[in-house]
């Protein structure tokens, strides 16, 4: 991907959102988990907020929130990804019951793909957000900017995804020589579309990110549950902020690392998942979008990179 290209996307992101980031924030729904994709918007996320001239003053992991008190003026920031809607519920409940406590404060969706199946869910949902004052709804394919646009009265933006905002030089200090061969990365969960013909050849491996793939090294594997236990022997501050430190130095790190290796010593890359996409195209990789259930990895390949 070229450099203008990427700089062009770099200043969109800053355009959009660091004018919304008006006092102190906190940062919330934070990946404690391996997929990669999540990862690198986290990245790009604290890569974007270096250059605010604000302070972070909490932040948690997905399953974290709780409410403490917060100043009126405070920015809640949520976490991008693809979880706004109804594929992934137990990850937009949580969302949606946190930013409840918060009716005054200023509350930014960083950008999601939104998509639901249940118009009454959707409705719902649609009139809980409209209780929020000062709600921004970013999103990152044009699908998800008409349906938010459509159903909720909060102010919307288009943006690309916050992994567009990483430090390229820093992924590709990771990155290992090519093998010649190609990958067909093909997701394995709920978002696999139906009828998908798989790619086949001698040169094709057929493989999904090694961290959802159960391919972690033994310490990585039980790295959550140390964490944990480690945790629970701290007073709650305490312990909050060794986990927050432990997931965005340690794990963090790792969990980019990895993705970077694996994916950088293709040639070519055929994928399901938006962030394999992304992140292919930030190594410079040949790319061959075949989407997920929804189309976001399409959409968001048309609007950013194609």
């Amino acid at each position: 991907m070229e450099a203008e290209r990427i700089s062009g996307l770099r200043a969109k992101i800053e355009a959009e959102i660091l004018p919304l980031i008006t006092s102190d924030y906190v940062f919330w729904g934070l990946p404690y988990y391996e997929n990669p994709g999540d990862t690198l918007i986290w990245e790009g996320a604290l890569e974007l907020l270096k250059r605010s001239p604000h302070r972070c003053l909490d932040t948690c992991g997905w399953q974290g929130y709780r409410k403490i008190p917060l100043a009126k003026e405070t920015v809640i920031l949520i976490i991008g990804g693809g979880f706004f809607g109804d594929v992934w519920r137990r990850a937009w409940d949580a969302v949606m019951d946190a930013v409840a406590w918060y009716p005054e404060n200023p509350i930014i969706i960083l950008p999601q793909s939104v998509f639901y199946e249940d118009a009454v869910l959707a409705a719902d949902d649609a009139r809980r957000l409209a209780t929020l004052k000062h709600l921004t709804i970013c999103t990152r394919d044009r699908a998800s900017y008409d349906y938010a646009k459509a159903h909720f009265a909060a102010p919307v933006r288009l943006v690309p995804d916050l992994a567009f905002y990483v430090d390229v030089a820093k992924l590709r200090r990771w990155a290992l020589p090519e093998n010649g061969r190609r990958l067909y990365l093909k997701r394995r969960d709920k978002e696999l579309p139906p009828g998908l013909v798989d790619l086949t050849g001698d040169d094709v491996d057929c493989r999904d990110w090694p961290q959802m793939s159960g391919e972690a090294g033994p310490f990585w594997r039980n790295y959550h549950w140390i964490i944990a236990g480690i945790r629970r022997r701290l007073p709650e501050r305490l312990g909050r902020r060794f986990e927050a430190f432990a997931y965005r130095v340690f794990h963090r790190r790792h969990v980019l690392r990895t993705a970077v290796r694996f994916l950088s010593v293709y040639r070519e890359v055929h994928t399901t998942r938006l962030h394999a996409m992304i992140l292919a195209a930030l190594l410079d990789k040949e790319i061959h979008v075949l989407d997920n259930s929804y189309r976001k990895v399409s959409g968001c390949y048309d609007l950013w990179i194609k």
